[in-house]
């Protein structure tokens, strides 16, 4: 039997933090982890040199090939992908291999959440109908997987269910809340997700303020979090090890900085004309 494993991005809504930036109504947001986790492996002890890794010896086969959900919009995908590109800035490999659109398939295929790791597919799912997920529906998105019979640390499949039915998701730069919907940036969000997918857990501000695996993420119109931490690229490269430049931890950030600078001030003179 393969262990089954889940970790989702929760909005607790007594724990909402307004503000007022712009003219935007914006929320910082509690990301809460529902999970298994083997008993003492480390990953939520910051003392351990296992913290912040919930399957440490990575995947079991790279790079990992994935499908997305047929109803996926190009603006969701080119979100999906950079954040995928990112991480593979931060180790210099390929992480991802795109295997082209899941064709009639979508995440309310689905009867539950666990029923999506059984079709052989590594896919990113929009689920409309999120309640038949068995999550409450202030979750933003899971991420699923099962670990290999041999290995209890190596990853064999995994899914990233999105939360399309109670949030707008898409590009928070240009996407106004509507339909009683908040906007969740897709970028920020699958750089989260993503970092699970890869192996990765939650990390808390006292040990890396700035880590994109952070238990809290602001959520609305404008906001993102598209950077890694220097830590976020230690943590991986504990798992992935590295190649090339990225094995400068500092020059990799650095060049991670530079790119998504540069990509928000093009996506900025776009929105403004």
């Amino acid at each position: 039997m393969f262990l089954r494993y889940s970790l989702f991005v929760l909005v607790i809504g007594g724990l909402f933090t307004n503000f007022v930036a712009c003219g935007a109504q914006m929320y910082q947001v509690s990301l809460k982890d529902d999970t298994q986790l083997q008993e003492d492996d480390g990953s939520e002890d910051p003392a351990s040199l296992q913290y912040g890794l919930h399957s440490p010896h990575g995947w079991s086969t790279l790079p990992i090939q994935f499908k997305v959900d047929q109803s996926l919009t190009p603006e969701q995908k080119t979100g999906l992908v950079k954040a995928m590109a990112t991480w593979e800035m931060a180790i210099g490999k390929k992480l991802f291999v795109f295997q082209g659109v899941h064709n009639g398939i979508s995440g309310d295929s689905f009867p539950d959440l666990y029923s999506s790791l059984g079709d052989n597919v590594n896919g990113h799912y929009l689920d409309g109908h999120w309640d038949k997920t068995g999550k409450p529906k202030l979750v933003l998105a899971t991420t699923i997987w099962e670990n290999t019979r041999e290995d209890a640390k190596k990853i064999s499949t995994a899914d990233i269910r999105f939360n399309s039915n109670y949030y707008l998701i898409g590009d928070s730069v240009t996407a106004v809340s509507e339909d009683a919907r908040e906007v969740v940036d897709m970028q920020t969000l699958a750089m989260h997700e993503l970092g699970h997918l890869l192996g990765l857990t939650h990390v808390i501000a006292s040990v890396d303020r700035n880590s994109v695996m952070s238990p809290t993420v602001f959520i609305g119109p404008g906001l993102t979090n598209r950077l890694l931490s220097k830590g976020d690229i230690g943590r991986v490269q504990k798992i992935y090890g590295c190649e090339g430049t990225a094995c400068d931890i500092d020059a990799t950030l650095a060049a991670i900085n530079s790119l998504q600078r540069n990509q928000d001030t093009v996506k900025s003179a776009e929105s403004s004309h």
